[in-house]
């Protein structure tokens, strides 16, 4: 205990590292995309080719509307996406974390709106709430450590340094 409590397991910098991958794949499984894969390796460089990864919005739906823990993990064990990205953050993290989930899902500062623009927000604070526990930190203490803000907005006043 430091003098004014506990100190954080995981800085900002570290969730915000952990966070951003998570966000990202639910936006690939969302809308499709490219991963690099590995495809030879000649001396010391190594070349990768781009793996079109079709969308599967019906894994999104799934794991967004899942009840119970259960249920989140037969929606990970039906996703083709999952299967083949076995070693992205999404994959490894959720069928652990799945009780962290349904958490983040329940607590009431979570997106409740069905719009469009909604949808990003909602993975944003469910990317916060599973990087935090990731490190045994609460969904609403890792939302806190974050920050408000986009991703975007985040990585930018990270970055700036005028």
């Amino acid at each position: 205990m430091g003098r004014r409590g506990p100190q954080q397991s995981a800085s900002r910098s570290l969730l915000l590292a952990t966070a951003y991958p998570i966000y990202d794949d639910f936006w690939t499984i969302a809308k499709g995309g490219r991963r690099g894969v590995f495809q030879k390796q000649e001396g010391d460089k190594t070349f990768f080719r781009g793996v079109p990864l079709p969308a599967e919005p019906m894994t999104i739906v799934g794991l967004f509307n899942a009840e119970s823990v259960a249920e989140m993990k037969a929606v990970c064990r039906r996703s083709t996406w999952m299967r083949k990205q076995p070693n992205s953050y999404l994959a490894r993290c959720l069928p652990a974390l799945a009780p962290q989930f349904l958490e983040a899902r329940r607590d009431r500062h979570y997106p409740k709106s069905d719009r469009n623009s909604s949808v990003a927000k909602k993975f944003w604070f469910v990317a916060r709430a599973l990087a935090g526990a990731t490190y045994g930190l609460s969904a609403r203490r890792a939302i806190n450590i974050i920050g408000p803000g986009t991703p975007e907005e985040i990585y930018d006043r990270l970055y700036d340094r005028r």
